[in-house]
């Protein structure tokens, strides 16, 4: 069987070159806002070498949307157990929130859900990139903060149901 000449090679090119009679559909994102957004088929980069430049996917895997959905439970399972101990005589250590907890019940927990949800959406949509180097993936973190939450929850019911032994100081 005989190779093509390099001369051929390029020939070939221009001649596949001279077939497209449109514009190339790929010189664009497709706006996130568009009808054709939501038929997306991507969930990865078809070849290796597209995966460290096209790292935005339009499907996103069950296990990601999973992950997601189950640290903004876990966050809203925070803010009520918040409540709860700020009710019991806590505090709310972080200022941020703190200030919406002085607002009321309800725009702490909308705005912890809120800003909960808009950091999470964030994270899903760039699941596939690196995070300091690629050996860290922002998919990674969606995996670990729910453990973060859980230990959270956990230290959250041992301050509401683990009796606090006081002791008085002695010689005051």
């Amino acid at each position: 069987m005989m190779e093509p000449t390099r001369a051929g090679a390029a020939m070939e090119s221009t001649w596949q070159e001279e077939r497209r009679n449109s514009k190339d559909r790929r010189s664009k994102p497709t706006s996130p806002f568009s009808l054709a957004s939501l038929r997306g088929r991507r969930k990865q980069a078809r070849r290796a070498e597209d995966a460290a430049v096209h790292r935005y996917v339009d499907l996103y895997d069950g296990s990601s949307v999973s992950w997601t959905f189950l640290t903004l439970l876990l966050s809203l399972t925070d803010a009520f157990l918040t409540l709860e101990i700020t009710a019991r005589g806590g505090t709310e250590v972080n200022p941020f929130m703190d200030f919406f907890l002085d607002l009321g019940p309800v725009p702490f927990i909308l705005s912890k859900y809120i800003l909960t949800a808009l950091g999470l959406l964030w994270l899903l949509i760039h699941k596939n990139f690196g995070i300091f180097t690629e050996s860290l993936s922002v998919h990674s973190l969606l995996r670990i903060f729910p453990v973060l939450y859980g230990c959270l929850i956990v230290y959250e019911l041992i301050l509401m149901y683990w009796p606090a032994e006081v002791t008085p100081a002695s010689g005051l």
